[in-house]
């Protein structure tokens, strides 16, 4: 039967005076470094670099920490001696269950204590990584649990390659560290979920600006920048027709057409309406004669139209077809908090987001799937096609409106 060692019952008291200090210096850097380093990668590096030069034999230490993210489950964090630490995300996935079944995290969960095996051919049996470490010639392994105060069950590894693995010295020390390991390591998992949860709900850039401290209500920067908005034909129909579900769906299907190719460009996604999605690229220059983001917020609204024209919509009817319409716009937005006392919005407001809006439900009536305004026309490397001046729903006299070039086909181009 494999040996399961309870680190919790070797005495700290069998460190020397030395050992004693060395722990108390890892300590105490762990606690200035998390101030100092938000990398994960770059304070797990020299983090188990530090446990080496102090004698601990690890040549392999991972941690192991969930995510509050859409499509990331966690993140798994890898030092290896000589290499340094790469940080990847895992994602969502079916077998992710299995997996951690098979492994020791569930059992260090289940158990609350820590768990050492000593790697042989006998051992090995007990878990797959077990069978993995003994292959790339490690002797020794130890799993810690790591229990934020949320209840968010995360993990430590450390693996060794001596022949007689980790001492009862060595554990002793990784104890008197441990538990300043996990405030920082709760600590900069925090941090990473207050980011990665802002930038799921209001924007990356938005997000950064509210951690920075913009949370009171009329704090507003102005700035030029290129306005898309885009908004699904027909969505109400679509929506009595369809089930919840499939109206659910039907919504996904849509918004990872539109989303990803405004974000691969540069911009950012503020709002969702319903089947409405409002967008900006911001101009960098000052000038408010941004030629690239233009080109940018014109490319995605083409791929993103590209994307519904192959999307496979048969799952909720032969004859249902998902279409949208895209208005494009170049002026001042006024990017900042509106709201009432303790509930607010970070979003863009101004005369120019009128326009915009007015503008993409004028796709409807003309029959266009993208329309550009004077403002964004004018100044695109590409050429565009004057499509008539026409007046706008609630805004004085009329507007000169523009289509992206066609090609001999028929197609938009860029």
């Amino acid at each position: 039967m494999p040996t399961k060692l309870q680190p919790l019952s070797v005495p700290s008291s069998i460190l020397s005076v030395e050992d004693s200090l060395t722990a108390r210096e890892i300590s105490d850097w762990l606690l200035k470094g998390s101030r100092e380093q938000l990398d994960l990668g770059k304070l797990w590096d020299e983090f188990c670099r530090r446990l080496a030069l102090a004698g601990v034999p690890v040549e392999r230490g991972t941690a192991i920490l969930m995510a509050l993210h859409a499509i990331k489950e966690g993140v798994h964090c890898e030092w290896r001696m000589g290499q340094g630490s790469e940080v990847e995300p895992w994602h969502y996935a079916p077998g992710n269950a299995q997996i951690y079944q098979e492994s020791p995290l569930r059992l260090v969960h289940e158990k609350g204590s820590w768990l050492h095996r000593r790697i042989d051919r006998d051992s090995a049996t007990e878990f797959p990584i077990l069978q993995d470490l003994l292959a790339l010639g490690y002797t020794d392994y130890v799993c810690i649990p790591i229990i934020f105060a949320n209840g968010m069950q995360n993990a430590v590894t450390f693996a060794s390659r001596e022949p007689e693995g980790f001492s009862q010295r060595d554990l002793a020390l990784l104890r008197e560290v441990m538990p300043t390991a996990k405030i920082v390591l709760e600590l900069m998992t925090i941090y990473r979920s207050m980011d990665d949860v802002l930038a799921m709900y209001v924007g990356r850039e938005p997000g950064g600006r509210i951690l920075a401290g913009e949370v009171r209500r009329g704090t507003v920067n102005r700035m030029q920048a290129a306005i898309l908005i885009a908004d699904m034909r027909n969505f109400t129909l679509l929506s009595d027709r369809l089930g919840d579900l499939q109206t659910v769906e039907l919504l996904d299907a849509y918004y990872d057409c539109i989303i990803p190719p405004i974000l691969e460009r540069g911009g950012e996604v503020l709002k969702f309406t319903g089947d409405g999605v409002l967008a900006i690229f911001q101009d960098g220059s000052g000038s408010g004669t941004c030629q690239m983001c233009r080109g940018n917020a014109l490319e995605a609204a083409l791929e993103g139209q590209a994307c519904l024209d192959a999307l496979d919509t048969t799952r909720w009817g032969e004859d249902v077809e998902v279409r949208a319409g895209i208005a494009l716009h170049h002026g001042e937005v006024a990017f900042g908090n509106v709201g009432s006392g303790e509930r607010l919005d970070f979003t863009v407001i101004g005369k120019d987001v009128n326009l915009a809006a007015r503008l993409g439900a004028k796709c409807r009536t003309l029959g266009e799937p993208v329309l550009m305004s004077k403002s964004f026309a004018e100044q695109l490397c590409s050429g565009s096609t004057y499509l008539g001046d026409f007046p706008l729903r609630g805004l004085p006299g009329t507007h000169d409106i523009y289509v992206p070039e066609r090609s001999a086909d028929g197609t938009c181009r860029v």
